[in-house]
């Protein structure tokens, strides 16, 4: 028997008549398309067997060695990983410890994480097109501690990097909680390095390389967005108290991951505007901007 038909027989036994929260839709379905999100990513076996177990360790009788000794050690430290401390610990404790584990997890861990976390805002949005926002009242904690969960996992899965699944993920949680809808056209530039690569490689080339890149722009059919960064990035270099304090948060939360600036300097003021003119746009989280700032950084345009 493969892995993953002996992690399918595996969940099924260990979760037995486990429903979901409020419903008596059998848990089982629940590892099961996390397992099939992971398959449909092209993940490794031991991750795609890794989602399929997420939750034994944590909600069933499983033991650690039952699973190392039928998995392997890499699949029970990815089932570890998806696995919050201890129980005696507060909803809110819980929550945040594993905002900050998934900060520094390896990339298989937060592949399970995401495609966890994704089938169940799936099943909440499908909840909720039967009983609305009651669907909410089966959870421990209502929605907006719900909402600032959901949200801020954006950022600690991408705070090391980003992945394909997290952009999946963040556009579930724009719809569900923020009401946003951007553009085809702008979503797909969101997600377009060569874009923010030409954007910030113009902020201080020489003329005839900026027009270039203009024209490189132009052809990625960004002309609308490239008009509404220029007024953003005036209003953000105007000084108004609101500007100034977008920036200092982007300046702090870079300086916090190890960024150096010089200080006085118009070169750091138009970076740093350029940053939250981005931002703003695309609604950017911190660790998007700033994944797109250090990969020009290295290249040495900046």
């Amino acid at each position: 028997m493969n892995k993953l038909d002996l992690a399918i027989e595996f969940a099924a036994r260990a979760h037995g008549e486990q429903k979901r929260k409020g419903t008596d839709i059998p848990y089982i379905s629940h590892p099961f398309a996390v397992g099939m999100i992971l398959q449909q990513e092209k993940c490794k076996e031991d991750v795609v067997v890794a989602g399929i177990l997420h939750d034994t360790l944590e909600d069933t009788e499983t033991a650690e060695d039952d699973i190392r000794s039928l998995f392997g050690e890499k699949v029970l430290a990815l089932v570890i990983g998806a696995s919050e401390p201890e129980k005696s610990l507060s909803w809110k404790e819980r929550k945040e410890h594993t905002l900050e584990f998934l900060k520094t997890a390896t990339l298989d861990m937060r592949y399970v994480s995401c495609a966890d976390k994704l089938h169940n805002l799936r099943s909440i949005r499908r909840d909720m097109e039967h009983v609305g926002d009651t669907v909410w009242n089966k959870f421990k904690r209502g929605y907006e501690d719900q909402k600032w969960y959901y949200t801020n996992l954006v950022e600690s899965l991408g705070y090391a990097s980003r992945f394909p699944l997290l952009d999946t993920y963040q556009e579930e949680i724009e719809e569900m909680f923020m009401k946003r809808e951007l553009s085809e056209e702008r979503k797909a530039l969101r997600t377009n390095k060569k874009f923010f690569d030409a954007v910030f490689e113009s902020l201080f080339c020489l003329p005839d390389r900026a027009k270039q890149l203009r024209e490189e722009l132009t052809a990625m059919k960004a002309t609308e967005e490239l008009t509404a960064f220029a007024n953003l990035l005036e209003d953000s270099r105007s000084g108004s108290s609101q500007s100034e304090e977008k920036k200092q948060e982007l300046y702090s939360y870079f300086t916090s991951r190890g960024l150096e600036f010089e200080t006085n300097s118009e070169g750091t003021d138009i970076l740093i505007s350029a940053c939250a003119a981005l931002q703003e746009l695309f609604h950017l989280y911190p660790h998007e901007i700033y994944h797109h700032l250090m990969r020009n950084v290295k290249r040495g345009v900046l």
